[in-house]
């Protein structure tokens, strides 16, 4: 097999081009590159010493001397003529050709294999996967040392994101549109672990009666006896609800009037806390559907300047990122509300507060984003809280529906 070659070109100058000769020698080294069989080059400026004229020296690695040749016979000499025509006799170069003869590795020095792809690992993570050359079982130091590097460092990232998402609206979409994309998290891993946060949040918090199910039997016979009336004097019916009977057309060739009347069966028998749990681990699943299709009704209203359907979603996974926050501080603030009768109207206050910055948000992050005027952007937030609030109802139905469905 063919060696690679060195091909050293090393030039003195006169002291006064040498300002002009470094500006032109990157170009004229990136020429040479251009030809066949070049492989790359260093530039070195050498130690003058005192009484001899400035030297520069470029090593070239070329693929064989074959590719050399070619290039001595077919491109030096044009290249050459430039170089004499613009500097004359103030530049004086010598040329040396090194054929490498074989080459020594200390053991010692050889690079390691990685342990995860079998890679030669020369630095401090393998060039090929990724994986850090130095790899041990860590110590709890090390460990606690990595969470706190992954919770309060990462680069900067998540602390510059959150401030951004939270007080500049659009600020963080328009960011990742321009390509700055390093210096943020993800859309999609922002809009992820906050939400995985505040669904876990709910999940933690005591319940509230969301669905309006409620009470189970044995609570509201309790009910009714802290109000002084016998549930042994009331029916069956008259403790735990209405009955189940409905009657449910056939949908898509499927019967659901059995499964109706089991599911409201069981509402029934736990006051509705199983089909709450089920449609809670529901939910996530139904924004993952909702918010792509929110932002293909976005594409709909921003025709010019054309935009892309993916900064439509960008916009839509940071303002329900925002949107989780500000409803994960609202639950936190209600659960303190519950537990202490005058801290509910400042929970009430704070929350219609939090409410409020929520509607000037999204309306602030389209103007930024999208750059329109604030009445053409008025116009247009209107309709689409109209649309997001009618698809956002449908979309949970559906989810209850099938919640509901599950149980039976």
């Amino acid at each position: 097999m063919a060696s690679t070659v060195i091909y050293e070109v090393e030039c003195q100058l006169d002291p006064d081009i040498v300002p002009d000769y470094d500006d032109w020698l990157p170009g004229h080294v990136r020429d040479v590159l251009a030809c066949a069989g070049f492989l790359g080059a260093t530039i070195e400026a050498t130690e003058t010493p005192a009484g001899e004229r400035p030297r520069r020296r470029v090593r070239y690695r070329v693929k064989s001397a074959a590719a050399l040749d070619h290039y001595l016979e077919n491109d030096a000499t044009h290249l050459r003529t430039l170089a004499a025509e613009r500097f004359g006799s103030a530049l004086q170069c010598e040329r040396r050709v090194f054929t490498p003869r074989g080459e020594v590795i200390s053991a010692a020095l050889e690079p390691a294999p990685c342990l995860n792809c079998g890679a030669p690992v020369t630095g401090a993570h393998c060039a090929a996967c990724g994986q850090a050359g130095d790899v041990h079982v860590l110590s709890m130091r090390e460990v606690a040392g990595d969470v706190t590097h992954s919770l309060l460092h990462l680069d900067g990232r998540v602390w510059r994101t959150l401030r951004l998402l939270v007080f500049r609206p659009g600020e963080v979409t328009r960011e990742f549109i321009a390509g700055r994309h390093q210096h943020y998290l993800p859309p999609f891993r922002l809009y992820l672990a906050i939400s995985i946060l505040f669904f876990a949040l709910s999940a933690l918090l005591p319940d509230t009666a969301m669905f309006g199910m409620g009470s189970a039997p044995e609570e509201a016979r309790r009910e009714l006896e802290a109000e002084g009336i016998d549930p042994a004097a009331l029916g069956q019916a008259d403790v735990e609800g209405p009955g189940c009977n409905a009657d449910i057309p056939v949908i898509l060739g499927m019967d659901l009037d059995e499964a109706f009347n089991r599911a409201c069966e069981r509402i029934r028998a736990d006051g509705g806390a199983g089909l709450a749990d089920r449609f809670a681990s529901t939910a996530p699943k139904l924004m993952f559907l909702f918010l792509p299709l929110m932002a293909a009704v976005a594409l709909l209203f921003y025709w010019r300047p054309r935009r892309l359907y993916a900064e439509h979603l960008v916009l839509f996974l940071h303002n329900h990122a925002l949107t989780f926050l500000l409803l994960g501080v609202m639950e936190i603030l209600g659960a303190f509300a519950a537990l202490s009768a005058p801290f509910a109207a400042v929970s009430g206050l704070v929350n219609f507060l939090l409410f409020l910055y929520l509607s000037w948000y999204v309306f602030r992050s389209m103007r930024v984003v999208y750059g329109e005027g604030r009445l053409k952007t008025s116009l247009k937030f209107i309709v689409l809280v109209v649309i997001y609030f009618t698809l956002l109802g449908i979309t949970m139905m559906a989810g209850l529906v099938y919640s509901m469905l599950s149980l039976s």
